[in-house]
């Protein structure tokens, strides 16, 4: 797990984001996620980017992409 010293932070005030649900997303996340077996992490819907951008300041991902 790596934490960066600033926080990212997503670049759209969006009416569908995420951020205000992290503390409830994050637990949901694969375990593999968490213990590092993921290598690769796809956001499929970007929107305002809390979920992308939360998983690539905590988490060690080789790939990182965004479709859609």
């Amino acid at each position: 797990m790596r934490l960066l010293s600033t926080k990212i932070k997503p670049f759209l005030k969006w009416a569908g984001g995420k951020s205000q649900l992290l503390s409830q997303l994050v637990p949901k996340l694969p375990v593999e996620l968490k213990l590092g077996i993921t290598k690769r992490y796809v956001e499929p819907f970007v929107g305002g980017g809390a979920v992308f951008f939360h998983v690539a300041s905590v988490y060690e991902i080789e790939e990182l992409s965004t479709c859609c």
